[in-house]
């Protein structure tokens, strides 16, 4: 049974087993092994498989890192949400931005894949270019409208039936080779170090399919558990099984003093069609369904990530909000718009380039975009970690480790950052420079939608101040902080109170803060409840104020004005004043709320007497 959403999000239904088929799917997994994992072979020679799994550990270095963000934000829109919630609603524009160009890019770059393969298979049975595209958009375009919850159940099926003839090629190759096996050695198999970065660069193109899960996480039940665990389970076993074919691949040509045919359009599939024995023909048409069903589950489940993340900014209005517009639980308007990209951009395409440079300008740029927001969403979690870490309760003679420990977040995050973002300036650099300047291009299109958007909904800067408001302004310029606090709303809380017990007085009066006292009632910080959320259970129950990292306390005096404690409040960029006597003790608090309440309830002109009677202005 579907578990409702709040506020318009969509039902949450999908469980671990959906969500991992579904993205499972989004990789294609065989499909990636006839295209990036042949130029892995190509580049790294007997040494692939050492390869693949260096790709697939700096792969899981971001997974992590996604895995850490969704345990914090469950919404719809994945990365978008993350940049959006952690960093800023620019950012997070930004990120949403080049999110769409990144999942629509990729799941199409595998529709063209798979187009390629099954021609170049099929030809002899009249399988054209547009009948292969039609075989492969018709159901993936059906799935995508009638709903996630169905297609999941397609790609359960249909993944399980793919990783069945996955580990029969696997096992084949053993029984051709006799059982014989090498062990990958750059001692005994020498790489250049050029072959081996690029050929880890490839590698990691493979086990991408994570990237389409965390945009879904507002259909997901239990989705701070079943995202994370769904992410790296992705990353592991998709690597696990492209490195062990990969090695199957390399150890028959290692056995059997072959070479592999670079010549050959389709490498690893001429070999599959020639080394297997009686096995080969058998395989060789089985790889062509095998690879239509790769190319619907890519469309279809990047397709579903990128209407998840129209659907989100629209629901957010970063977008225009007819995107958020659903029927039943589906998006149905933002996937109506994706489902049109899909179709028209790859004929669009292929109406100027074959079908073979079409995969390598699709995927290049997308992959582009795809570290593009990896770097964003490590930014996102650096940011949470640095705060994290210093509120994390600090105990009495703490170990290196235990600093470590506690700034873990971080250190995954900066790991992240650095990786995705060599890895993008590189291949930025080493690539065809007009596919760079496309990627470039939709980042300053990007840009510069999110200055006009900022333009069109800023409020103007002169604006038309009545005689009625001017007389408001007059009579908030006499009031004092201790004339616009509300009365019973003040939270101090001295340094040696326990956490708990704080934080039951902030949840109670619906606070976000506090300030913090010293034994003499001065006041010496501001706690945040998030901080005190972001801590393990035990630290809460057990730990005080006094082990808490909190921030600066501002104080203003009894007797300042309320423009000028709004002045004080802009310029140290806090939230909330502590309100001194003259002896320096803390007697109230004063918020920007409070402030803004006061404004709505100055007397204005032209209020109505105790008679009932409007009393004139003039």
């Amino acid at each position: 049974m579907a578990e409702s959403n709040n506020h318009g999000e969509l039902a949450r239904h999908l469980t671990f087993k959906d969500v991992f088929f579904l993205s499972f799917g989004g990789m294609s997994p065989l499909l990636s092994i006839f295209t990036y994992g042949a130029f892995a072979i190509t580049l790294a020679g007997y040494d692939a498989p050492i390869v693949m799994i260096i790709g697939t550990l700096l792969v899981l270095i971001n997974g992590l890192s996604v895995t850490q963000l969704s345990k914090r934000f469950s919404s719809s829109g994945g990365y978008y949400t993350y940049a959006f919630q952690a960093l800023s609603a620019r950012i997070g524009f930004d990120t949403g931005w080049m999110y769409i160009f990144y999942s629509i890019l990729f799941g199409l770059a595998y529709l063209v894949g798979a187009m390629f393969v099954i021609t170049t298979i099929l030809a002899p049975f009249g399988i054209t270019t547009y009948y292969a595209f039609l075989i492969i958009i018709v159901p993936s375009i059906s799935f995508l409208l009638i709903g996630i919850r169905l297609s999941s159940k397609y790609a359960l099926y249909a993944v399980a039936i793919e990783i069945v003839f996955m580990v029969a090629i696997i096992v084949t190759s053993f029984m051709m080779t006799k059982g014989a096996a090498y062990i990958p050695d750059p001692a005994v198999y020498p790489i250049s170090t050029g072959a081996l970065f690029l050929g880890i660069l490839f590698a990691m193109g493979i086990p991408t399919g994570y990237g389409s899960i965390a945009p879904v996480s507002g259909e997901i039940t239990n989705p701070k558990k079943v995202v994370g665990k769904s992410v790296i389970t992705v990353i592991i076993v998709g690597g696990a099984l492209a490195t062990m074919m990969i090695y199957a691949i390399s150890n028959i040509l290692l056995q059997n003093n072959l070479i592999l045919p670079v010549a050959d359009k389709l490498p690893v599939i001429g070999i599959i069609k020639t080394d297997f024995g009686r096995f080969s023909i058998y395989f060789y048409y089985a790889a062509a369904i095998a690879t239509i069903n790769d190319g619907i589950l890519a469309v279809l489940s990047f397709g579903s990530a990128a209407s998840r993340t129209f659907f989100r900014m629209g629901y957010d209005r970063t977008f225009p909000s007819f995107f958020a517009k659903k029927i039943g639980d589906n998006p149905i308007i933002a996937t109506l718009v994706v489902s049109l990209i899909i179709v028209l951009l790859p004929l669009l395409v292929l109406h100027y380039i074959s079908l073979e440079i079409a995969f390598i300008f699709l995927g290049t740029i997308a992959a582009l975009g795809g570290l593009f927001i990896h770097v964003s969403a490590n930014f996102s979690l650096l940011r949470i970690g640095i705060r994290r870490g210093k509120r994390l309760v600090s105990r009495a003679n703490k170990t290196l480790w235990g600093y470590l420990f506690d700034y873990r977040e971080f250190i995954l995050a900066v790991t992240g950052a650095i990786i995705s973002t060599i890895v993008l300036i590189y291949s930025a650099y080493s690539t065809v420079p007009y596919y760079t300047t496309i990627f470039l291009t939709w980042i300053v299109i990007g840009f510069i939608l999110s200055e006009v958007k900022g333009i069109t909904t800023k409020a103007p800067e002169e604006l038309d101040i009545s005689k009625e408001g001017k007389i408001v302004a007059e009579n908030l310029l006499n009031a004092t902080v201790m004339d616009a606090r509300i009365p019973g709303s003040d939270i101090i809380v001295n340094i040696n109170d326990t956490l708990k017990s704080v934080m039951e007085k902030l949840l109670s009066k619906n606070l976000p803060y506090a300030v913090v006292v010293d034994s003499n009632l001065k006041p010496i910080g501001t706690l945040y409840i998030i901080d005190i959320l972001l801590l393990p259970r035990e630290a809460i129950d057990n730990g005080k104020i006094n082990q808490m990292h909190i921030e600066k306390a501002v104080s203003v005096n009894k007797d300042t004005d309320v423009t000028d404690a709004v002045r004080v409040l802009k310029e140290n960029n806090v939230n909330i004043l502590a309100i001194v006597d003259g002896t320096g003790k803390a007697i109230g608090t004063i918020t920007e709320r409070e402030i803004l309440l006061k404004l709505g309830t100055v007397e204005k002109p032209g209020s109505f007497d105790d008679s009932g009677d409007e009393t004139p202005a003039d």
